[in-house]
């Protein structure tokens, strides 16, 4: 349900459209009236005219920018209450809670956040029909964010196909126990998408949400 703050925000760019076409209403009959009432043994410096005439094209070019950073504003508001638009993270490198990963036949890095220690650790990667390509075992890795990679390899021996593909973890501590564990990997983002269920950046070839970003990076 969208909140009375975004819904203000969401009108704005109407009342700033009809504003602005009254402006460009207004300039255009001053123009013309101008012309109308020119001396017709005086007509008007063609130096002059082309110089309005720029002026008018300078104040369409300026709604259509007032137009569109209001889509921008709003759209960046409606996901998950953000005070600024998805639109800044353009070019910035972020780190992602997601187990999404795009391999694109260079060496996938990421990371595993564990709660606790772990003995054993089983990472497997996943293609995008769920059938698992490649299991790696893992020892003695240590509670918090541990720096793992995956070099395309399948259990086969050969080289995955380039595309998408899914990181699941499973940690037992030393006596057994299931340990909590995550996945992030980082990227620059490199596009924003704007649709009907929401916001959504392209990390690393990855959809991902705004809301999943640990960290962004300049």
């Amino acid at each position: 349900m969208l909140t009375p703050t975004v819904t203000t925000i969401q009108n704005q760019p109407a009342r700033t459209t009809q504003q602005d076409l009254g402006k460009k209403d207004i300039f255009l009959k001053l123009l013309v009236a101008q012309m109308q009432n020119q001396d017709p043994l005086k007509p008007q410096d063609p130096t002059k005219m082309a110089s309005q005439l720029a002026q008018f094209n300078m104040v369409e070019q300026q709604i259509s920018t007032n137009k569109l950073l209001g889509q921008l504003v709003g759209a960046g508001n409606s996901t998950g209450g953000q005070s600024t638009s998805a639109a800044t993270y353009l070019g910035h490198s972020v780190t992602v809670n997601q187990n999404q990963i795009h391999y694109d036949g260079t060496v996938q890095t990421f990371t595993a956040t564990l709660d606790a220690a772990a003995t054993q650790t089983r990472v497997t990667i996943f293609d995008t029909n769920g059938v698992p390509v490649r299991t790696m075992q893992l020892a003695n890795l240590s509670a918090g964010v541990n720096a793992l990679n995956w070099d395309g390899l399948m259990d086969s021996g050969a080289t995955a196909p380039q595309g998408n593909y899914r990181i699941d973890i499973s940690a037992t501590d030393l006596q057994g126990n299931a340990v909590k564990s995550s996945v992030q990997h980082s990227g620059i983002v490199t596009a924003v998408r704007f649709n009907a269920s929401g916001t959504e950046l392209m990390v690393g070839g990855i959809a991902a949400l705004p809301s999943d970003i640990t960290e962004i990076r300049l």
